[in-house]
């Protein structure tokens, strides 16, 4: 096995030029006078948003940036994958491993990567530092595209070869949101340490694996009915793209524009966003630099397959009767309202161990990226709590 590449993010000029190039010759569509951002993506915000990619974002100054991290290429079974990893300032803890999910990306840590390697240069005690890997989905920006759609079961998988055999760590600790708490579940279940693997602990701020969901009491019934409610109104993407993703692909993969509206309005939907406007949340210059590892790379037609791999691979569900039994933290942001935690008692049906629930009065589905001080305090203080081996 080769070992890891120092990695360097470099977009070429000509593909800066051409994205430029189809974001001015973009024919604005028709739209609903009271659309807003009912009906999607809201347009008037959307020219803002280009104008300002046209003509006041600075990639170049963003790819810097990105490149302050350190990056490595790892093949890992015939996949190349992408990866940051900081080392820490106490390498007898138990490394992190942080996934993160669709339409993000590993740009989501960029402000709480280095608070946990190095908590001491922010007021923190050296002790508590680790190293932290923050891979790339295969697929997704840098790593590379799979052959056909793989699930987040196939993921942990390579995710635990990858750390295990090519990072040579005996242990680590996961941590995920989105498609990342889906893997992250599937690495403290499948490859926990006393099977044999290496995953000791895992953090979620996301409802990945499912135990038995049954409602038993008046709020786990509520909390079934909202649900519903948000398949209905809020999950189309997640049926096309869980089952003809190509059809969307075709249609997305030459449009700067049209990535932007799919993207943006997730970010507009799942995150904590004050009064309507989605720079309560985030900056036009983060939620660009996250679409630029989509747009600039060519990965938004792989990086939907994930959803048709989790339907190949049969859902989300544990297997009846089993459960997650390693030390288990859930932080529960409120503003995650797609995609709510249930009542705990339903959360326990799958995971057994769990030592640290959280109620955060704010953040959102993003929550490393949207409330960076919070989510690092949540992790740290779980990760004081699990034990070294």
């Amino acid at each position: 096995m080769q070992p890891p590449r120092p990695f360097t993010i470099t977009i070429a000029d000509a593909t800066l030029d051409a994205i430029a190039q189809k974001v001015r010759a973009f024919r604005w569509i028709d739209f609903p006078a009271d659309g807003g951002w009912a009906y999607g993506t809201n347009q008037d915000y959307l020219k803002a948003f280009c104008a300002y990619w046209l003509d006041g974002y600075d990639w170049r100054r963003w790819e810097a940036v990105l490149n302050g991290l350190p990056q490595f290429i790892a093949t890992v079974d015939g996949h190349d994958i992408h990866y940051v990893h900081a080392k820490g300032s106490n390498p007898d803890n138990p490394p992190l491993l942080m996934t993160h999910g669709w339409p993000g990306s590993v740009f989501e840590f960029y402000e709480v990567i280095d608070r946990i390697a190095n908590p001491a240069a922010y007021g923190g005690e050296e002790a508590a530092g680790r190293d932290v890997i923050t891979p790339s989905i295969p697929g997704y920006a840098f790593s590379g595209r799979p052959k056909k759609p793989m699930g987040p079961r196939a993921i942990a998988a390579l995710w635990n070869a990858f750390m295990r055999d090519v990072l040579e760590y005996d242990g680590y600790i996961a941590q995920g949101g989105d498609w990342g708490s889906i893997i992250s579940g599937w690495l403290a279940f499948d490859h926990a340490k006393e099977k044999g693997g290496g995953c000791l602990a895992v953090h979620l701020n996301m409802l990945g694996l499912r135990g038995d969901m049954e409602p038993k009491t008046d709020e786990e019934q509520a909390w079934m009915q909202h649900m519903a409610a948000m398949q209905m109104l809020e999950t189309a993407y997640l049926q096309l793209q869980g089952t003809k993703p190509l059809s969307l692909a075709f249609a997305m993969s030459d449009s700067p524009v049209g990535q932007a509206a799919w993207i943006l309005e997730k970010f507009h939907t799942w995150a904590d966003v004050r009064d309507g406007n989605i720079e309560s949340v985030f900056s036009k210059d983060q939620l660009l630099t996250n679409l630029m590892l989509y747009v600039a790379t060519g990965s938004f037609n792989t990086a939907t397959w994930i959803y048709r791999g989790v339907f190949d691979e049969g859902g989300v569900n544990l297997p009846p009767g089993e459960m997650v039994r390693v030390p288990t933290g859930i932080a529960n942001f409120a503003g995650e309202t797609v995609y709510p935690w249930p009542p705990r008692a339903m959360v326990e049906q799958g995971f057994s161990n769990i030592i640290q629930w959280t109620d955060h009065d704010h953040g959102g589905h993003f929550a490393a990226f949207e409330q960076p001080e919070a989510f690092t305090q949540d992790l740290m203080a779980f990760l004081a709590k699990v034990p070294r081996a």
